[in-house]
C-alpha cells in the first residue's frame, strides 16, 4: 500500500493557514490589503481581546459579486491574476487568493458584501472551512468581514500566542503600515470599545506619521526626494540629534506596498555611517517607486519581503537621496564633532559598487534630486550626600556634547590592572637624619590620602595615592556612583514632577511593553500614561535625569523590555544603569578641580566602585614600581 497520500482541502488550508495566519495581526493585515484592492476610501478595523475573540473589517469598497462570494473562500482563488505573466507585474496588495480560505480555516468567519449595482446584499458563514449557503442581506456598498475565535480548532497554536495587549499592538502596527502605505484612505481602528488610531485620508503621509509619531517627532523629520532611472524615492528621514536604539520606526513602502529587506535597512546604515553612534538607528519613512517588473513580491508567504531586479540601483538610490538630505540639514553632521578635536579623516569604507561611485547626482531647481538618464537611454550631582556640593558645574561652563568616542576603550597603558582597593603601602627605610626635617615640615599623609595631579582628554583623572598612581573614567566612575544610589533608593526615589507632560513617542509593541511592565517604571521613577497611539506621557521623571534625557531612557527600556522572558531584577538593573548613564557626568566636558578631587576620593576609598554597570572598568593603576620598570630605572 502506498504512503504519499493527496491532501484534504481542510489539511491544505490548515497548513496555508500556518504560512499565512500567524496571529490576529497578520488577519488584519491579509484583510486590510483585500480591501484596499476593492477600492476603498474608507477601512475601519474593529478588536476584542487582542483580536482573538473578534475581529471586523469594513471597507466602502467595490463589494463582491453574489455569484463570487462562495468562490472568494476557495484557496487558489484570486481576482487578481489571471496569466502566467501577471505574476512579473504584480500591482495589488493581494494576489494569492489564501487569505479568506487560509483564515476560514481557523476561525468563524461571517462576510457581509454588496456591490453598488445590487439592491440587497450577500452574507456568508464559514466556519473550520466548512462553507455555509449564502443569504440575501441588507448591508451598506462595500465588504464587511467578521472573524471569530480566531484558533479555535488549533489549540496548539493558541499556546503561542501571547498577551492580549501584545497581540493587540501587532494588530495595530498592521494598521499603522498599511496607513503609511494608503494616506489617501481613512483609516480608523478601534480597540475593546476605544477608537486607537484614526487617519483622515488627505493623501499627506506627514500627517499619517504625526498621528504614529507625534506631531513633535514629525516637525523635526526631513523631507526627502530623489529621481533616479526606473526608481524614485521620497518620504521622510530623521536629522542625525534624532535616533533611537531599534529599528522600530524604519518603513520602507514599494510601491506602496510595506516590506522589509537587508537591502534599504543597508543603505539608510550607510548614508547614516559616521553621523550617528553606533547602536542608534535613524527614523525614515521611505517610498520607493519603479517598475512593478523590476521587483518579486512573491518571495515570502505573507509578502513581508521583496526581492529587486536591480539591488545595487536601489541601494544607490535610496542611499544618495539620503545623503544628500543630511548634507544640507541645519544641524547635520557637524554639530556631532567637537571642534577642539583634530583627528586624522579615516579612509571612507568603499561599500559602494562602481557604478554607485560613478554616480552622478544632479538637483533640480525645486531641491529635488535627478540621476541623468544615460546616453542614450545633561549633568547632576554625585550619589554620595557629601559630594553633592563639590560636584556641581560652575555657573557660566558650557555643557559639551556627550563624546562621539565615548565607547572607545579606556585603557591608555599596556598595565596590569590591580583590584580597586587602596593599595598597601610599602615599609619605608628609615630616613636620613637629613631628611627626617624636611619630612617633619611637609603635611602628614594617611595612607588614604588622595592627590589629584589633574586630567587628561577631559575624561580619565590622574591622582596619586601612596606610592601608586590612578586614572579613573569620570563618566564611568560617577555613572556607578549614581547607580549604586538609585539602587539603594529603588521604590522610595526621589522624583521630579514635569511643568508640562512630555510625549514620547513609541511603536505600539515598544508603548504595550512598558505599560506592562508600568510598576517596574513607576518604582524607578516614572510616572507615565497612555498617550494613544503616540506613545506615552511622562508626567514625573527621576531627578537625576534631565528632561531631554528621559526619551531616550524610556524608548530604550522600552526595547528591552518588549525582548520579554527576562527576569524583574535583570530589567530593573538595566532601566537603573540607563539611567544613571544619562545623569553621569560626560567625558569630554569641563570639570572643576573640586570636582575631580571629590570624585576621585570618592572611587578609592570605596571597594565597591570597580566597574560601571555596564562592565567597563572606573580605574586602572600604576604603582611607582611599575612605571620606573617602565622607564628602565630598576630591572
Amino acid at each position: 500500500m502506498g504512503i504519499i497520500n493527496v491532501l484534504s482541502p481542510q489539511m491544505a488550508n490548515l497548513i496555508a493557514a500556518g504560512e499565512v495566519v500567524e496571529r490576529p495581526g497578520s488577519v488584519v493585515k491579509e484583510l486590510i490589503e483585500n480591501a484596499v484592492d476593492a477600492g476603498a476610501s474608507r477601512i475601519e478595523i474593529d478588536i476584542r481581546n487582542g483580536g482573538v475573540a473578534y475581529i471586523r473589517i469594513t471597507d466602502d469598497g467595490c463589494g463582491i459579486d453574489p455569484e463570487d462570494v462562495p468562490t472568494a473562500f476557495l484557496r487558489h482563488a484570486t481576482s487578481k491574476l489571471r496569466e502566467p505573466s501577471d505574476l512579473t507585474k504584480i500591482a495589488t496588495m493581494g494576489f494569492r487568493g489564501e487569505a479568506l480560505a487560509a483564515i476560514s480555516a481557523v476561525a468563524k468567519v461571517d462576510l457581509f458584501t454588496k456591490t453598488e449595482n445590487q439592491v440587497s446584499g450577500v452574507h456568508i458563514t464559514c466556519e473550520g472551512g466548512v462553507l455555509g449557503q449564502p443569504e440575501e442581506t441588507g448591508c451598506p456598498k462595500g465588504t464587511s468581514i467578521v472573524v471569530r475565535d480566531l484558533f479555535y480548532n488549533t489549540p496548539a497554536r493558541m499556546k503561542f500566542l501571547k498577551k492580549d495587549a501584545t497581540e493587540s499592538s501587532y494588530c495595530e502596527s498592521a494598521v499603522v503600515s498599511a496607513a503609511l502605505a494608503h494616506p489617501d484612505i481613512s483609516f480608523r481602528l478601534t480597540k475593546d470599545g476605544r477608537e486607537s488610531f484614526f487617519t483622515t485620508g488627505g493623501g499627506d503621509l506627514l500627517q499619517v506619521i504625526a498621528a504614529l509619531s507625534g506631531k513633535e517627532t514629525a516637525g523635526e523629520l526631513l523631507p526627502v526626494k530623489g529621481s533616479f532611472p526606473e526608481t524614485e524615492i521620497s518620504g521622510f528621514v530623521s536629522p542625525v540629534g534624532l535616533t533611537r536604539s531599534s529599528r522600530s520606526m524604519q518603513y520602507f513602502l514599494v510601491n506602496g506596498r510595506p516590506v522589509r529587506g537587508k537591502i534599504l535597512t543597508a543603505a539608510v546604515d550607510a548614508a547614516y555611517k559616521g553621523r550617528i553612534m553606533p547602536g542608534r538607528y535613524p527614523v525614515c519613512f521611505l517610498t520607493i517607486d519603479l517598475p512593478y517588473s523590476a521587483v518579486d513580491v512573491n518571495v515570502h508567504p505573507a509578502k513581508l519581503e521583496v526581492k529587486f531586479a536591480r539591488e545595487k540601483d536601489v541601494f544607490s538610490a535610496i542611499h544618495n537621496t539620503i545623503t544628500m538630505a543630511l548634507d544640507e540639514a541645519a544641524n547635520g553632521f557637524q554639530s556631532f564633532r567637537r571642534p577642539e578635536q583634530k583627528r586624522p579623516a579615516a579612509p571612507q569604507e568603499d561599500n559602494l559598487t562602481g557604478f554607485q561611485q560613478q554616480l552622478v547626482v544632479e538637483r533640480t531647481e525645486d531641491g529635488h534630486l535627478v540621476m541623468p538618464e544615460p546616453a542614450g537611454a545633561k549633568r547632576e550631582p554625585l550619589a554620595s550626600p557629601s559630594a553633592a556640593a563639590a560636584y556641581k558645574t560652575p555657573v557660566g561652563a558650557d555643557k559639551k556634547q556627550p563624546d562621539p568616542f565615548d565607547d572607545l576603550d579606556d585603557s591608555l597603558f599596556r598595565i596590569n590592572k590591580l583590584e580597586l582597593v587602596p593599595p598597601k603601602l610599602p615599609d619605608a627605610p628609615a630616613p636620613k637624619a637629613a631628611e627626617t626635617k624636611k619630612q617633619e615640615e611637609r603635611p602628614a599623609e594617611t595612607p588614604e590620602h588622595v592627590t589629584v595631579l589633574g586630567q587628561v582628554f577631559d575624561t580619565y583623572v590622574i591622582a596619586q595615592q601612596g606610592d601608586c598612581m590612578w586614572m579613573i573614567d569620570k563618566h564611568a566612575a560617577h555613572e556607578r556612583l549614581l547607580f549604586n544610589k538609585l539602587v539603594e533608593t529603588v521604590g522610595d526615589m526621589d522624583r521630579q514632577t514635569l511643568l508640562s507632560p512630555l510625549p514620547v513617542p513609541l511603536t505600539a509593541p515598544e508603548k504595550q511593553a512598558c505599560l506592562d511592565n508600568l510598576a517596574l517604571l513607576e518604582r524607578s521613577g516614572f510616572e507615565l500614561t497612555d498617550f494613544g497611539l503616540a506613545g506615552l506621557s511622562v508626567r514625573a521623571a527621576p531627578t537625576y535625569l534631565e528632561q531631554e534625557d528621559v526619551p531616550f531612557v524610556l524608548t530604550e527600556m522600552a526595547r528591552k523590555l518588549q525582548e520579554g522572558g527576562r527576569p524583574e531584577t535583570e530589567v530593573l538593573h538595566d532601566l537603573l544603569a540607563s539611567i544613571s548613564c544619562k545623569a553621569a557626568v560626560k567625558g569630554g566636558s569641563y570639570s572643576s578641580p573640586q570636582e575631580l578631587e571629590t570624585l576621585a576620593r570618592e572611587v578609592l576609598s570605596r571597594p565597591d566602585v570597580k566597574n560601571c554597570p555596564h562592565g567597563r572598568p572606573v580605574a586602572v593603576s600604576m604603582t611607582r614600581y611599575q612605571m620606573e620598570k617602565q622607564f628602565k630605572r630598576v630591572l
